[in-house]
């Protein structure tokens, strides 16, 4: 299980750096063409958006999976431990059920896309499968919010 984790996580990783590249690639390209060649890339802001989902989501799921999305601690530096375990664990609670949430709704956007046969204006792209990448990802990222819920839930047995 854990080498199927592992897997998972590199392809994410891979996944990110491609969309990544290929976002640079094609601004560099595009702001070339339009003020070099006075010919842009056809259809750039789409391929634009649809490769900033790619980076956005899979990297929620990979700062989710090491606990790197950014948090402010005002309060918490000056809580006792049993409080602190309490405020993660409602934090872990909150998340899951939110990203729960957003998984359900999207993945209703995307059968509604799938449907209507949406696209993009330009490219004419359909959009069904990006917003199901989406949903996916977010249902992923609510299973690992509650695998954290659980380990916090453990770890809090000593401050019972």
């Amino acid at each position: 299980m854990q080498k199927l984790l592992a897997f998972l996580e590199a392809a994410l990783r891979r996944l990110a750096e491609l969309a990544i590249v290929a976002l640079a690639l094609l601004t560099l390209t595009d702001v070339l063409g339009r003020y070099i060649f006075k010919f842009p890339v056809h259809g750039s802001v789409e391929l634009t958006e649809l490769l900033m989902v790619v980076v956005i989501f899979t990297g929620i799921l990979l700062a989710t999976r090491t606990r790197a999305h950014v948090a402010v601690d005002l309060l918490a530096m000056h809580l006792p431990p049993r409080l602190l375990w309490l405020q993660q664990l409602f934090s872990d609670a909150a998340a899951t059920g939110i990203s729960l949430l957003l998984g359900l709704v999207s993945w209703e956007q995307a059968r509604s896309a799938a449907e209507f046969h949406d696209q993009t204006t330009i490219l004419g792209i359909p959009l069904a499968p990006m917003v199901f990448f989406m949903s996916i990802l977010l249902f992923a990222n609510s299973l690992l919010h509650l695998g954290q819920f659980v380990t916090t839930l453990g770890k809090g047995r000593g401050h019972a």
